[in-house]
């Protein structure tokens, strides 16, 4: 006799396999990772942050093509600080960084007091996308801000700022 539920068991093993195999990973082995992605944070200024282990490079800046890059370096070390081209005001503002090296980098974001830390690795370039909606915030259109980048010694890395429209992304 046929039984009745061996048809769901069937799918939900299925479910279970397909599940854990999309979320298998750690092995060198991987030809495409996904990229990184994230949600607005709250206009507080509460970062959202997806690490990608796998990133580009520090040579280069990280691409941004979602709108408007308004700050940006490569190769760096040690400190910086960069001008936000434009301003800080309205829309989605998107902090990325590729960082390789044993240490800790700070990015601050001034004046709307947006900051994280992310701990770096040696050995390979480790990404953070961070994001927050400056819509209410602090800042009027134009008001002048500045991206502040401080890393540990014998970390390099690499940034780019973007802004973008946060009407409906």
């Amino acid at each position: 006799m046929r039984n009745p539920s061996a048809p769901a068991a069937a799918i939900c093993a299925v479910t279970v396999v397909l599940f854990a195999a999309g979320c298998s990973g750690g092995g060198s082995g991987h030809a495409a990772p996904a990229p990184a992605t994230s949600s607005p944070a709250p206009a507080t200024g509460t970062p959202v942050s997806v690490t990608e282990p796998w990133a580009d490079s520090v040579t280069k800046a990280p691409s941004f093509s979602d709108g408007e890059v308004v700050a940006q370096a490569a190769n760096a070390t040690g400190g910086r600080e960069m001008d936000i081209k434009g301003g800080v005001g309205s829309g989605i503002l998107s902090v990325e960084v590729n960082c390789e090296g044993k240490g800790r980098l700070n990015v601050t974001v001034e004046p709307l007091g947006f900051a994280f830390p992310f701990d770096c690795v040696a050995g390979r370039v480790n990404t953070i996308d961070n994001e927050t909606n400056m819509n209410g915030g602090v800042a009027r259109p134009h008001t002048p801000g500045t991206v502040q980048v401080t890393a540990s010694a014998g970390v390099r890395w690499a940034i780019t700022v973007g802004r973008r429209d946060g009407s409906g992304s």
